[in-house]
């Protein structure tokens, strides 16, 4: 379970940026809130907060067992300035594993890894795991097993944390598997065909192996001619998911052999049905098909899902329902979390005499004109009430993150050229 994320010198991110899923009001003993909403103009930053934690969890997943030895970090410092990009980036979480809060994080340069930290807490009291000052790996009591294996493998460009795993540290190894272990899903309009079917394919089959196939009216809520799905002919496939005993080149390699499958889709007309490849199905279904599915494997296993404009292609009410999942314990007992940018002001406000969303569960994202740096910060910010109309207020710039609209500047502009061209321009 994530209980903060933290970014500095990532993308439009300059400054040091914190999410933070600690809840802030007294009636949740949860240790983090199970949903995290991040709204915000467009070219505001929201993506980039998905994007920084992507780039994070690659670089432990990664960075030891596939970038090559010499081979520069693939970072995204701030560009808009002359110091940042020759400053470090840096990336570090808080989880709750077992039961034990851990800090993990490392600062990258373009060609190295400077520093590197885990600390743990069983008791409330910091203990030191490991410490990195570029090639110099310092170790605390607490530390158990063989470390020097790792240290021998660890390169100026990787993290010890990864050499770790690769050298089947247990201790460390937990940590790995648990920063490893989240879904990352980018905006759909960015994924092709193809991947989105492998995908798919995994995880359909992946829910299949758990006794847990796609019903037919799941689907129908996006689409009410699809009446049943399956598996098209082609090569079975692994269907084991993140969260399982599996790398990331592991799942990759299982990705590229599914992109040979796909998915069909059952579609009923009057007493006839017919079947329909994936590539034929609307925006809304394949979208509607990934985003429950992935959310379904991320509850079994307990992980944290990121998904990067959520909204798209999806009706509000099928984006409020998918969150009902992660927002009620019984569903969700081992507290999963989903993370997800929006457009959507809907969801600040009630569906079917609900709130979709907690005080405490909404950030905004907001750029500063004259630095072009991003700024994230929370709801509570404001104080607001309970019951209060967050969607109208939010939609009236109450909390800033709305874009600046050009006033007459398109009408004047359309008007200029039509009166050039000798049309009548209305008063």
């Amino acid at each position: 379970m994530l209980l903060s994320f933290r970014v500095a010198n990532h993308g439009s991110l300059r400054e040091p940026q914190e999410l933070n899923f600690a809840p802030t009001y007294g009636d949740d003993d949860r240790p983090a809130v199970p949903v995290a909403a991040i709204f915000g103009a467009n070219a505001s930053g929201k993506s980039t907060v998905v994007g920084a934690f992507r780039l994070f969890q690659h670089a432990v997943r990664e960075s030891q067992a596939r970038w090559l030895p010499g081979a520069p970090v693939p970072r995204r410092p701030f560009l808009l300035d002359h110091a940042s990009r020759n400053e470090p980036s840096s990336y570090a979480v808080d989880l709750l594993l077992k039961g034990v809060r851990y800090v993990y994080g490392f600062s990258v340069t373009d060609t190295e890894v400077a520093e590197e930290w885990l600390y743990a807490y069983p008791k409330g009291r910091r203990r030191v795991l490991f410490e990195r000052d570029r090639m110099t790996v310092t170790y605390g009591a607490t530390l158990t097993g063989e470390r020097v294996a790792a240290e021998r493998t660890m390169r100026p460009n990787s993290l010890y944390l990864s050499a770790a795993a690769q050298s089947s540290h247990q201790q460390l190894g937990a940590v790995w598997t648990a920063v490893e272990a989240p879904i990352v899903i980018e905006d759909e309009t960015r994924r092709s065909v193809a991947e989105r079917g492998a995908f798919a394919v995994l995880v359909y089959e992946r829910l299949e192996t758990l006794g847990l196939p796609i019903r037919a009216e799941v689907l129908a809520a996006a689409d009410l001619g699809v009446h049943g799905i399956r598996r098209g002919a082609g090569k079975a496939v692994d269907p084991a998911m993140p969260g399982d005993a599996r790398t990331g080149q592991e799942f990759g390699n299982a990705m590229r052999e599914a992109e040979s499958e796909s998915l069909e889709f059952v579609h009923r007309v009057g007493h006839e049905e017919f079947v329909l490849p994936v590539d034929a199905e609307s925006a809304g279904t394949k979208t509607w098909l990934n985003l429950v599915t992935t959310a379904v494997t991320a509850i079994l296993s307990g992980t944290s899902m990121w998904v990067d404009e959520i909204d798209v292609s999806l009706h509000p009410l099928l984006t409020a329902k998918l969150l009902t999942l992660f927002q009620d314990p019984e569903l969700n007992p081992r507290g999963a979390q989903l993370i997800f940018t929006t457009h959507d002001a809907s969801l600040l406000g009630t569906m079917l005499g609900d709130q979709v969303l907690r005080r405490d569960q909404v950030w905004f994202v907001e750029k500063n004109p004259a630095t072009g740096a991003s700024e994230l910060y929370p709801l509570s910010d404001f104080k607001p009430r309970k019951g209060e109309n967050f969607e109208r207020r939010y939609l009236a710039g109450s909390y800033g993150a709305v874009p600046l609209l050009p006033e007459t500047a398109l009408e004047d502009m359309l008007k200029k050229y039509w009166g050039a061209h000798g049309e009548v321009v209305s008063a």
